[in-house]
């Protein structure tokens, strides 16, 4: 799948949808088994969902919607034409020349025809949704500039009275309005209780219990909650089962709130409390309603809904709130445990779990004997991310830095021609001493590969054409078959032919794999020709130091002129043992194969291997 943001958001809110549904389902089965205040404060805590995709996770080594909204477009990238772009990497000094690191240009692509299309419809959606809502905020702030003031002293009197009942401290406005036909409460901060101007139609009892219903929305700041929910139509106002739960959410906060009011109200107060609802109903119906204010009274389904309930109040028992609080902590660790999965700005990793290497994961001390030590490297990284992987032969032993992305499986780069070059061995295309392919006159951003190329003239310039022309006269098909016998990584080909090994959505590796498949390739578990395996091995030969021999390979993925991820893969043969390595790194700039090379041979000479 592509791995752009809006084809991610759409998984997200399959998801979401599902969640959604999963937690409706179990509302409505447990209904009378839990409290008012549960079945609200469910419905908030599930609001965190609707958040989990805009999540800043890249925290977390996740990428960043911001990265994308930044860019206008997916983190989907194609491959540039060969000779339109590139940058080589500067070799490591102390070493020679022998780390040449060319690589091809990837270049950021804009966003494709479909998420043009959808970013459109879906910012469209959401500018006619904030116009909705600036338009309703207009109509609060003519009703707040219009604001009468309450002055009539008993009318103060109950509301202050009012506060110090439900022990309410926060300083709260009470004033009058001819712009609206029902009590309603708005603002965060400093929060408006305003009355219709004719309040004639009610009594002294009855006006308390309005004032009582609002001051708890207030104590709740039911109005922060308010405008999350006008935010949440915004984002998702193309997902009706978000607009029904809203719905579903807006009547459970006045349901709470006509609960919180009976507990204080004797038994023949209640119905007196429902008429007062009732009155204002009729009125609410013939005013266009205030998205981001709590109001007494609203539509007549929910009025019909809230009656019920009123009438069916009961005293909370005991066991009902231990109930209510066992449902609440079961359907929010539904909640908590989903928002990892509904990301839509998490790169959609894949990852090779350690245990498939057949050793057992211990997290021991770095001296110890056992299968696997994770040692700090970090000092190594500097401002890069990534992981090292490093394989003791004689100990049976993995040192690893950074667990997490040493499973994590990403592109190849020019790693891959390591076994793109034994495959054509393999497959006869070419042999040891008939290797040599003809340049074509195509003119390429390196001198070196503007020539005629053997196999180790190619893999030392890593020279793209090559390889390219070695997996062209395999076809997809039998160089699937050679991925698939040697099990590389996620055996996908469903790239390009001539860019898989660089592309996000086809074949990937992780840096534990990488060593894992160079060591059965140098003791060639395969069963390939064994001659193959030799050539392959002196053209991945770098140098000699005191009689031990370091072999490898670097990649490189370069995006704008810019080396964003390198690798190096190889082994080093001493006297008596044989150790193979893998580093991998990402970063903005300067994250090229050199500088992995150079990070695996500063850990290979702390470790005292080379």
């Amino acid at each position: 799948m592509d791995s752009s943001f809006f084809s991610l958001f759409i998984v997200s809110n399959i998801i979401l949808s599902v969640i959604f549904c999963i937690i409706i389902f179990i509302k409505k089965l447990i209904k009378i088994q839990i409290t008012a205040n549960t079945q609200y404060y469910v419905s908030v805590i599930s609001l965190l969902t609707l958040i989990a995709p805009f999540l800043p996770l890249h925290l977390l080594k996740l990428n960043s919607v911001f990265d994308w909204m930044i860019n206008l477009g997916p983190g989907h990238t194609k491959l540039s034409e060969i000779d339109s772009a590139g940058k080589t990497t500067e070799t490591i000094s102390q070493n020679g020349n022998w780390l040449q690191d060319f690589s091809m240009s990837i270049e950021q692509s804009s966003l494709g025809m479909m998420d043009y299309v959808f970013f459109i419809v879906w910012i469209s959606g959401m500018i006619v949704m904030l116009i909705a809502t600036l338009y309703s905020n207009l109509k609060i702030d003519k009703i707040k500039k219009t604001l009468q003031i309450v002055e009539n002293t008993e009318l103060s009197t109950l509301f202050y009275k009012s506060k110090e009942e439900i022990h309410l401290n926060k300083k709260v406005v009470l004033g009058y309005s001819s712009l609206i036909k029902s009590p309603i409460t708005f603002g965060i901060i400093k929060p408006y209780i305003v009355i219709p101007k004719d309040i004639s139609m009610l009594s002294n009892d009855e006006m308390k219990y309005v004032l009582l219903h609002e001051l708890y929305h207030c104590k709740r700041r039911d109005m922060l909650v308010n405008y999350f929910m006008c935010l949440s139509r915004t984002v998702y106002w193309f997902n009706p089962l978000i607009w029904y739960f809203l719905r579903e959410m807006k009547t459970e906060m006045e349901i709470s709130c006509d609960y919180a009011v009976l507990k204080t109200l004797d038994k023949e107060s209640h119905l007196k409390y429902g008429e007062v609802i009732l009155k204002f109903a009729s009125l609410s119906q013939r005013t266009s309603p205030l998205l981001a204010v709590s109001e007494i009274s609203s539509s007549f389904k929910q009025v019909k809904r809230r009656i019920v309930t009123i009438g069916n109040f009961q005293e909370e028992s005991y066991r009902l709130k231990m109930k209510s609080a066992l449902a609440f902590i079961i359907l929010l660790a539904i909640i908590l445990t989903s928002i990892p999965s509904i990301s839509a700005l998490a790169v959609n990793k894949e990852t090779h779990p350690f245990s498939d290497t057949n050793v057992s994961v211990i997290e021991t001390h770095p001296l110890s004997h056992a299968n696997v030590a994770y040692k700090d490297y970090s000092s190594f990284f500097d401002e890069l991310s990534g992981s090292a992987v490093l394989y003791d032969s004689k100990m049976q032993q993995y040192t690893i830095y950074n667990k997490d992305e040493s499973t994590t499986r990403f592109p190849p780069a020019s790693t891959y021609k390591i076994f793109s070059g034994l495959f054509g061995l393999e497959s006869g295309i070419i042999t040891r001493g008939n290797s040599q392919m003809t340049w074509d006159g195509t003119l390429h951003p390196y001198e070196e590969w503007n020539q005629d190329q053997d196999l180790f003239s190619a893999m030392e310039n890593s020279t793209t054409w090559y390889f390219q022309n070695l997996d062209q006269q395999m076809g997809k098909k039998k160089l699937l078959n050679y991925f698939k016998q040697i099990n590389y990584g996620n055996v996908d080909l469903s790239g390009n032919l001539t860019n898989y090994w660089l592309d996000e959505d086809s074949l990937k590796i992780s840096p534990v794999e990488q060593v894992d498949l160079m060591k059965k390739f140098y003791n060639n578990e395969f069963a390939f020709e064994q001659s193959h395996i030799e050539t392959v091995k002196d053209s991945l030969l770098l140098e000699e130091s005191n009689g031990n021999l370091l072999s490898g390979k670097t990649g490189t993925a370069v995006i704008n002129e810019e080396n964003v991820a390198g690798w190096f893969v190889g082994y080093v043969e001493t006297v008596d043992n044989t150790f193979f390595f893998a580093v991998h790194i990402q970063g903005e700039e300067q994250a090229g194969g050199s500088s992995a090379a150079k990070i695996a041979l500063s850990i290979l000479e702390q470790e005292g291997i080379y």
